[in-house]
């Protein structure tokens, strides 16, 4: 994601009463914790979030007792209304891993945002094609000794810290994450107020037995809706005039369908969008098929269902699924990717043309960008702009989005590069946010010192190698030279407020990647990279897998390098150093740059 542009939005509350969801009741089986149909296998509850004890950033979101192997989105969306229709559902392909007594999904079907948030309904859920109960609870915080349903009111409370702490001195973790009526509200101003009930439990007729596949129908209607983040900015389904622009980041996609939302969980996905005739659907992956439907009740101007496949995995927040008035077009380019271009025909002709000829780059962005990340991950790549001012850009998988009508160029370097880098691979949780952003802001500086090469002389020439190199440097000891707040948050422990803030999330970590590469130089940097991809690719990582993917190519593995390089990412990720700049920021840097460097007497190259 691109830095986030801060956007005021006006709304009213919601009691917390209105929010909570009345389903079917559960069988008795399920309430007394018994084994009807698990077959001598202890059987229970899936937990509500896979989060760890502890976590202060949207720690309510994801579901434990099953994998996330497929997703069937079948929308059938009035683009003039803006409401998904009767016959509008999803199914989940998905795989236990314990017996289920009930499993639970994310779905945020009603906002305290009545002008822009998400208002629908839940009209039936069948599990293996039976009918099966389901209700809306509020998460508990990850971890509750208790159980999900702590009677506790505390259990269930609003907080971007940890502890709560607010009005009644909580002394819990919170349960969820604010959700900030605008950019104006205090961080922690909903700090003890109750978590809205956007937790789907699904009860089976009978326990779903741990190993087996199974699949989930979920019926609803209703508009779908933006959902309000923890800094007060809002993502999700975007009304445009036109029909919806869908970017999502971070949890987004529960404002218009039902999932497993979190970034580890990645099923592949097709995509069945019915919509009214003339209207077009942009998903994430290849367009397979495009059937026109003659006139009725629903759509008296006739209809259209546009079929999107993605062989690929997508993690929850790079979903793509907007709807509109969008000219699409492809080519299958000489690198073997097809490449989509979408534009709202809102957009004026000239800013069009504009557009297309910075879209029209793709193809040679991610050639460069495939020297130092292996092989693009993906069949397609594409991009999207929409006109909604949705307030920041979006490496939505294989379909990039820009909003507010137009596109820039420095800002597809670092969208393209997240293709590699948070959606191939993607992040375990959000504490490692930063590892994306920064690698994402990395593809910006080497655009910068691309421009810079090509100015000296061009690829292959000296004085081209050496401008890229001092582009490089030049932007490493600009961030270095940085004082004042620069260096009081670490990247690896943000807040809501502060998750898609500019120096622990993009600059710092940017720069730390700049100085890994003078650490380890081009050829062992550049496999390093490479080899995280083919390791980790289409699954997540955590922070230490990602260090130890660094570690393995220090030139020198002596032990004193290998401590070194431990306090190298404990002082750029993991530390909030004091404000003021100076001394109070990483004491350890890289050959070549500004501060200390990284080779001593004890470590050498």
């Amino acid at each position: 994601m691109a830095k986030r542009r801060l956007l005021i939005t006006i709304i009213t509350s919601l009691s917390c009463a209105a929010l909570a969801g009345a389903g079917l009741a559960g069988p008795a089986w399920a309430a007394a914790g018994q084994d009807a149909g698990g077959q001598g296998q202890a059987c229970s509850a899936g937990a509500r979030t896979l989060s760890p004890h502890g976590a202060h950033v949207y720690p309510d979101t994801g579901n434990g007792g099953y994998t996330s192997v497929h997703t069937d989105v079948h929308l059938v969306y009035d683009a003039t209304a803006n409401k998904f229709l009767p016959g509008n559902h999803v199914v989940l392909t998905d795989q236990a891993t314990q017996c289920l007594t009930s499993f639970g999904l994310d779905f945020e079907r009603k906002s305290a945002n009545t002008a822009d948030g998400p208002d629908m309904r839940v009209n039936s859920v069948t599990v293996n094609g039976h009918a099966a109960a389901f209700t809306f609870v509020q998460p508990t915080y990850p971890g509750d000794p208790n159980g999900q349903d702590d009677p506790n009111p505390q259990a269930h409370e609003v907080s971007q810290d940890n502890p709560v702490g607010g009005p009644q001195n909580n002394p819990l973790p919170p349960a969820c994450s604010p959700e900030l009526p605008n950019t104006d509200a205090a961080a922690d101003s909903q700090n003890g107020q109750q978590c809205p009930a956007n937790k789907l439990v699904i009860t089976p007729k009978t326990p779903v037995r741990d190993g087996s596949v199974f699949t989930v129908k979920v019926s609803y209607t209703g508009r779908p809706g933006v959902h309000n983040d923890g800094d007060g900015t809002t993502e999700g389904w975007f009304r445009a005039s036109d029909g919806g622009f869908v970017t999502t980041e971070p949890v987004g996609s529960e404002d218009w369908m039902p999932l497993n939302d979190h970034p580890t969980a990645k099923p592949t996905y097709d995509f069945y969008d019915t919509v009214n005739a003339g209207k077009t659907a942009v998903a994430n992956g290849r367009l397979e098929s495009m059937t026109r439907h003659a006139p009725n009740a629903e759509f008296p101007g006739g209809s259209a269902t546009w079929h999107w496949h993605s062989q690929a995995p997508v993690a929850s927040y790079l979903v793509e699924n907007s709807v509109g008035n969008y000219t699409l077009t492809s080519r299958v380019a000489s690198d073997g990717i097809r490449y989509y271009q979408a534009q709202d025909r809102a957009i004026s002709a000239a800013q069009q043309k504009k557009n297309r000829a910075i879209m029209n780059r793709q193809q040679d962005i991610t050639d460069f960008e495939s020297q130092f990340n292996g092989p693009f991950p993906f069949s397609s790549d594409g991009i999207i702009i929409g006109t909604p001012e949705a307030g920041f850009e979006e490496e939505m998988q294989t379909m990039i989005t820009f909003a507010g009508g137009q596109i820039d160029l420095d800002t597809l370097y670092h969208e393209n590069m997240h293709q590699w880098w948070g959606d191939n691979v993607s992040e375990s949780g959000y504490d490692m946010t930063f590892f994306k952003e920064g690698m994402a802001t990395l593809g910006e500086y080497l655009f910068a010192a691309r421009v810079a090469e090509t100015k000296a002389g061009g690829p292959g020439t000296p004085a081209g190698r050496k401008a890229f190199q001092d582009s490089l440097i030049k932007q490493f000891d600009t961030t270095y030279a940085k004082a004042g707040s620069f260096w009081t948050a670490a990247p690896s422990d943000p807040t809501p407020y502060g998750l898609f803030d500019n120096a622990p999330t993009y600059e710092r970590p940017g720069a730390a990647y700049i100085a890994l590469w003078r650490i380890l130089g081009t050829a062992r940097f550049t496999t390093a990279l490479r080899q995280i991809q083919r390791h980790y690719g289409g699954g997540h990582i955590t922070e230490s897998q990602l260090e130890a993917g660094f570690r393995h190519w220090l030139p020198s593995k002596s032990a004193a390098c290998r401590a070194r390089l431990s306090q190298f990412f404990t002082q750029w990720f993991d530390t909030a150093h004091p404000s003021g700049g100076g001394t109070s920021r990483p004491a350890i840097t890289g050959p070549g740059l500004a501060g200390p460097g990284f080779y001593t007497s004890s470590c050498r190259a």
